[in-house]
């Protein structure tokens, strides 16, 4: 009887029920009757199997100094590192694929190629890392000089590791025609980060939607978290009982009281709700009863490549969206006419485009339709897990017919 292909994911920025590594790739596999390992390091150790049959272990964070850049020179040169007993234990488990996500983990990745077993390894290059360096500092001078030479060198390092892999994957196409020009046409391709949750969308009646819009995703200043509160303080002034909701992880964590801070002051108390991140599972509860989308996240280096997720959810579940005028943002909105872009900066046009959207219900359901449509014929995460499959199956014959050579 032929053995189980055994595959092991490794990720360090990521926890235990990320959307992307657990639920549409290492469920989807215990399904196919892969076996799957998840190991990663997190906030605290932790071993078992879960109750859809992922083995993981999580392997507690290191730090070695309170200071960020002391702690990531001591982290490099310290024997037993968070990375190289991620590597010990990944090791044990002989995978026939290793398949890593976040950049740092390429630290011990050409090791884990050129283990014995001759293994097949793709790295999950999620995000345009050098470009989040620099547009996530707010540092001048002499500092932000040499933030953008780091940002450099991590991404010459992080290319030259890659070519040791099988496969890299990205979740759009600018970050994989970067690692295309350095590694090879054939050795970099694209998994759209599309929904897998568009079958809990449910038909909720209008006046039964508890907010009128919703943020999901990471907030941050960055992303436009105060922005959005301006422009609802505007909004306010025509539609008083406007409900907004943010939902997510506040990042820094300091963010959520300065937030509210902002809503107090300004009477929002009513009208905006903060909420912390739910399980990947429950998102579905928030859109279903939310009536559009707003993804306004500032310009930057970063977000200019990057694919926020969240814009595919909106238009599985109905939402039309209110979008950046930029990058892949105003790409897919206009592309399938599912909602309206603004400029993030400009509160005034947020509102405006708040108000049009409650008031114009014709407009409201053209967008929402298209949205919905859209993801039934095109961004289903089926598709791409079939890719997957397809990207694994020709890297593991390969791996097979070198070794009987």
């Amino acid at each position: 009887m032929k053995e189980r292909v055994r595959i092991c994911f490794l990720a360090d920025k990521h926890g235990l029920y990320d959307d992307r590594i657990y639920w549409k790739m290492a469920v989807p596999l215990i399904e196919k009757n892969f076996e799957v390992f998840y190991f990663l390091i997190g906030d605290k150790n932790e071993i078992g199997t879960t109750k859809e049959g992922i083995q993981y272990e999580i392997f507690k964070v290191k730090t070695f100094a309170k200071n960020r850049f002391l702690n990531f020179i001591l982290k490099r040169i310290n024997p037993n590192n968070n990375y190289k007993i991620l590597l010990k234990k990944a090791t044990l488990v002989k995978a026939d694929i290793y398949h890593f996500h976040d950049l740092w983990i390429n630290r011990i990745g050409k090791k884990l190629k050129g283990l014995k077993h001759n293994p097949v390894v793709f790295y999950d290059a999620r995000e345009p890392y050098a470009e989040d360096y620099t547009s996530y500092n707010e540092s001048k001078g002499l500092v932000k000089i040499l933030i953008k030479g780091f940002a450099l060198y991590v991404d010459y390092w992080e290319k030259k590791q890659s070519k040791n892999y099988d496969l890299v994957i990205s979740n759009e196409k600018i970050v994989r025609d970067k690692f295309r020009k350095k590694i090879g046409k054939n050795k970099a391709e694209v998994l759209y980060n599309y929904t897998d949750n568009y079958k809990q969308y449910s038909q909720t009646n209008w006046k039964d939607k508890k907010h009128d819009f919703i943020y999901c995703g990471g907030i941050t200043k960055l992303r436009g978290a105060f922005k959005i509160l301006e422009a609802t303080k505007i909004a306010k002034t025509q539609i008083p009982e406007i409900k907004v909701l943010l939902l997510g992880k506040y990042s820094p964590d300091s963010l959520k009281k300065e937030l509210q801070f902002y809503i107090d002051k300004n009477d929002l108390q009513n009208n905006v709700e903060l909420h912390a991140p739910v399980n990947y599972s429950a998102v579905s509860n928030f859109y279903n009863n939310s009536k559009i989308g707003l993804v306004t996240i500032l310009k930057s280096k970063t977000f200019e490549i990057s694919m926020p997720i969240k814009v595919f959810e909106y238009m599985a579940f109905g939402l039309p969206i209110i979008g950046s005028d930029f990058g892949h943002i105003k790409e897919y909105i206009e592309e399938e006419n599912c909602g309206v872009v603004v400029d993030p900066l400009k509160e005034g046009q947020i509102a405006i485009a708040m108000i049009d959207l409650l008031k114009n219900r014709n407009k409201y359901q053209l967008f929402s339709k298209n949205g919905r449509n859209a993801t039934l014929k095109k961004y289903k995460w089926e598709m791409e897990f079939k890719k997957l499959l397809n990207y694994y199956t020709i890297a593991l014959n390969r791996r097979n017919k070198n070794q009987l050579i």
